[in-house]
């Protein structure tokens, strides 16, 4: 393998690489002199890839590895040796063999502040021989080192050479000159004198394996290593001002879905009180609309009423399914609860009552029919609801109502001891928990089945608090998409903090996939503190109002969850476009 520079140049301000022509070969060790200033670090970045932009060529084969040791180490403080390794190559195995070879293996699991400066250079250079490299780039590894340890990572590296690898070392210092097969000098970016060494010295490797270029397979959980990486990443911006923004959204939804959820439930359960929203009134070739199991739900009442001189009694549904019952109908006194209470309309009232006034009748015992019946209500004179029922707006033999006729109401299993049942082609029926069987509703109202006004005025209720919360949602997503623009310069700031961390890890050899992946993971760390937050907040609000009003106010699940996902989408889509564009500025630029 060979490089070879065919006119290489590179011109910041002025010319720092002046049409350099050289050929470095696999097996040998160069070290590159020369005063500070004098292109050897451009150099490195042109060869080793990093600073794309120069006039001439560089030319190597396509697949080459190359590699980096700078004077310091560079290794993330916040991690242990060993994580730092399998952060760069999540290879369990080749992090162990490699630590092994390169004397650093007990030296693993400390953290890179407790090792002495030559300790944290050799793990740098088990850090560079993960990638398996073909081109091995030292630029002043031994600067910042005292000389026992100098000596030591010299030896180390000189070590590494073989015949598929170009080791170059940018240096002022003269450990390596002995084992150096070229000293090239460079002169303010053209080549100086070229010192051949014709016998040096070659330190024997402890173990054959160290220069392995590839291994596959490994042991434990490298991925624990990156969660570990980005949540020692994420924690400063676990603080309640960096959480604000997004949990107030969050929060915001939360009640948005509570609202929705139980003005509904609240309105229905209001209605149903005192209006039959789950009463059916239904056609005879309508009952091929209903299920078996549809059926068992239901209870059915037949057409029975009784007579007895000028009275005519006719069956009292349950009190929560019964339009008398409706606000208004009663004149006065209250909707029977008992087996022998009944109500009786004005006309039977007033004779009832005689010359005394009607409400006199409020207890009073009448027998009908062989019963004995107490009177608890007197029904008005059947106007509004009461003649738009559908079972109520008629009388015997499908006549309307008269007024001036005298009506008992009594309770429908009474009624049957001593009624007569009158066959229609309507049956009369009441489903508990209609209103809540989405299916069921959906089912029917599909097939074209007629609900009671009732009901219909409860899903209009219902769907009027749907599109009030749509519309909140609807408000929440666009303020979401103008606090996610505003983030962005938040995040662009944030990064470029960080500018020379990125930059140097791709240069260890992480691709930028994995980068972006990482910058996404803790901002998705923040986004899940930032729910736990608005959460904490919900719950207490929750438990507040429970204590006040006895009812938990829980939000409809199905549209708090879809709003939180697609918060969460647009904020991952926001994070990873801003971190894609700053990463696309090139290494070079990151690490300046």
């Amino acid at each position: 393998m060979e490089i070879q520079l065919k006119n290489l140049s590179k011109t910041y301000e002025k010319t720092v690489l002046d049409g350099l022509n050289y050929t470095f070969e696999s097996g040998k060790l160069y070290v590159i002199k020369g005063v500070s200033g004098c292109g050897k670090t451009t150099l490195f970045n042109v060869i080793g890839g990093i600073d794309p932009e120069y006039e001439g060529e560089v030319i190597m084969p396509k697949k080459c590895r190359t590699a980096y040791i700078f004077q310091q180490s560079l290794l993330l403080s916040s991690l242990t040796v060993r994580e730092n390794l399998l952060l760069i190559h999540p290879n369990q195995k080749k992090v162990e063999s490699l630590s092994k070879a390169l004397g650093i293996h007990d030296l693993l699991d400390r953290l890179p502040e407790s090792l002495s400066g030559g300790e944290r250079q050799r793990a740098a250079i088990v850090r560079a021989l993960l990638t398996g490299p073909n081109i091995l780039l030292a630029d002043e590894p031994t600067a910042s080192l005292d000389g026992k340890n100098a000596e030591a990572v010299t030896r180390m590296i000189a070590g590494l050479r073989t015949e598929e690898r170009v080791i170059l070392v940018a240096t002022h210092d003269a450990y390596f000159d002995p084992y150096a097969d070229e000293i090239i000098e460079l002169d303010y970016g053209t080549l100086g004198a070229i010192t051949k060494n014709e016998r040096p010295e070659r330190p024997v490797r402890e173990e054959a394996d160290c220069t392995t270029t590839e291994e596959k397979g490994g042991s434990g959980k490298p991925f624990g290593t990156e969660l570990k990486y980005v949540w020692k990443k994420s924690r400063r911006f676990l603080k309640v001002k960096n959480l604000l923004l997004s949990a107030i959204f969050f929060f915001l939804i939360l009640i948005a879905a509570s609202v929705q959820n139980n003005i509904s439930s609240e309105a229905v359960r209001i209605t149903s009180r005192n209006k039959p929203i789950n009463l059916l009134r239904i056609e005879q070739e309508q009952m091929h609309l209903f299920t078996d199991e549809d059926l068992k739900k239901m209870t059915f009442f037949d057409d029975y009423y009784a007579e007895e001189g000028d009275r005519t009694a006719y069956y009292l549904l349950p009190k929560e399914y019964s339009v008398l019952n409706l606000d208004g109908v009663l004149s006065y006194g209250a909707f029977p609860e008992t087996e022998n209470g009944i109500l009786v309309n004005e006309t039977l009232a007033e004779d009832l009552a005689g010359n005394a006034p009607i409400e006199s009748v409020i207890g009073k015992e009448i027998t009908f029919c062989g019963l004995n019946l107490k009177v608890i209500g007197v029904v008005g004179t059947y106007m509004g609801d009461f003649r738009l029922d559908y079972y109520y707006a008629y009388g015997k033999n499908g006549k309307p109502f008269d007024f001036h006729d005298k009506h008992l109401f009594i309770p429908y299993e009474t009624l049957k001891t001593i009624g007569t049942k009158f066959e229609r082609q309507v049956h009369m029926a009441i489903w508990p928990g209609l209103f809540e069987d989405l299916e069921a509703r959906e089912r029917l109202t599909a097939a074209g089945f007629s609900f009671n006004q009732y009901y219909l005025d409860a899903v209009s209720v219902e769907r009027t608090a749907t599109m009030i919360a749509v519309i909140l949602y609807g408000v929440l997503i666009v303020l979401f998409l103008i606090a996610c623009l505003y983030s962005t310069s938040i995040i662009r700031l944030e990064l470029f903090y960080r500018r020379k961390e990125l930059g140097y890890l791709q240069i260890f050899g992480v691709k930028k996939r994995r980068v972006k992946r990482w910058i996404g993971l803790e901002y998705g760390m923040k986004l899940a503190g930032s729910f736990v937050l608005a959460l904490a907040a919900y719950l207490l609000i929750l438990v507040g109002y429970a204590a006040v009003t006895g009812v938990f106010a829980w939000p409809k699940a199905l549209p708090a969850f879809s709003m939180i996902l697609v918060l969460c989408l647009i904020h991952y889509l926001m994070v990873r476009l801003t971190a894609g564009r700053f990463l696309r500025q090139g290494i070079i630029r990151l690490i300046r």
